[in-house]
């Protein structure tokens, strides 16, 4: 529990800030963004990677999917994995990941345009070709943040690990 850290600054999107408004994101259909996290209520997780299918990601979002009962049992009805790509690579992470569970979501963020309003975009373009977000896990209720985990650098999966946000949630 002491390695994880809520981060309170040097984001847009940190502990008492609202989910960016007005961003429309891809689940189902690649031609159409239709899920806006601003707009959801309750309390949620939204868990933010830097790219589907790299291997980070793919040991990362399985935590996410084998403990959703655990999370639902803490109040989080669902957990929202969003990728900056398109919406066709999402849904095919989504099958090779075998998440069947209808309160995981995988979203496309195919423009980076909420990753960049969440001030948790960075500079990719080395490895993964474009602009990615930053590794981090934002407990949300209400269109308000209460926590937020995010990793120092984009491949560590420590602080966000499923585990140790189940853990906070306690």
């Amino acid at each position: 529990m002491d390695k994880i850290k809520a981060a309170t600054g040097g984001s847009k999107l940190k502990q008492g800030s609202k989910v960016p408004s007005g961003i429309a994101l891809k689940e189902d259909d690649p031609h159409k963004p239709t899920v806006q996290l601003d707009q959801i209520g309750g309390k949620f997780l939204i868990v933010g990677v830097p790219g589907a299918f790299t291997p980070p990601c793919s040991s990362h979002v399985p935590g996410y999917v084998e403990h959703a009962d655990q999370l639902a049992a803490k109040g989080i009805k669902s957990v929202y994995i969003v990728a900056v790509n398109d919406a066709f690579t999402t849904q095919a992470w989504k099958e090779k990941l075998g998440s069947s569970n209808p309160n995981v979501h995988f979203l496309a963020d195919d423009t980076g345009a909420f990753t960049k309003a969440a001030g948790l975009s960075f500079d990719a373009s080395g490895l993964l070709g474009n602009t990615r977000s930053q590794r981090y896990v934002a407990v949300v209720e209400n269109n308000t943040v209460q926590q937020i985990f995010i990793e120092d650098e984009a491949p560590n999966v420590t602080v966000t690990k499923a585990d140790n946000v189940l853990q906070a949630l306690s």
